[in-house]
């Protein structure tokens, strides 16, 4: 059985406490795992952050997303989509960590997170949007979803 639900949301101050709220009622609702359901919060917060200081620049209104929860058996589908400024979060190089932090270029290391918390990711700009698509595997002993 899979469990699905669905937020949206305007990017401005205040948007990430709403998100991190709306996932963990998601995720106490369906009995996820807390491992995942953390791991479920990172990385969403990780790409709304990135969204909300980069994604609208110029702009006076602010923007707004959607995001998707799927949880199924042995993994959790999450999707962002939204009408900010065409960016793949996943075509720059990872940091560079042979080299001292103060050497490296600044930024980078929140999509790193990201690509160490889930399994699978992936970019496409469809129709002026921005669609970003990661699973996350749940534990083995994990509940199912209901």
């Amino acid at each position: 059985m899979t469990a699905h639900e669905h937020l949206k949301i305007r990017i401005e101050a205040g948007a990430t406490a709403h998100v991190e709220a709306f996932i963990a009622s998601f995720a106490a609702h369906h009995a996820m795992d807390k491992d995942s359901a953390a791991r479920a919060q990172i990385v969403v917060e990780e790409l709304l952050t990135n969204l909300i200081k980069y994604g609208y620049p110029g702009r006076s209104r602010p923007g707004s997303a959607e995001l998707v929860l799927r949880l199924e058996p042995d993994r959790l589908t999450i999707e962002l989509t939204d009408n900010g400024s065409a960016f793949d979060p996943f075509a720059n190089p990872e940091p560079d960590f042979s080299q001292p932090p103060q050497v490296r270029p600044a930024g980078g290391m929140g999509l790193h997170i990201v690509r160490l918390l889930t399994e699978s990711r992936t970019y496409r700009r469809v129709d002026g949007k921005n669609i970003v698509h990661l699973t996350l595997h749940l534990h083995p002993d994990a509940p199912a979803a209901r």
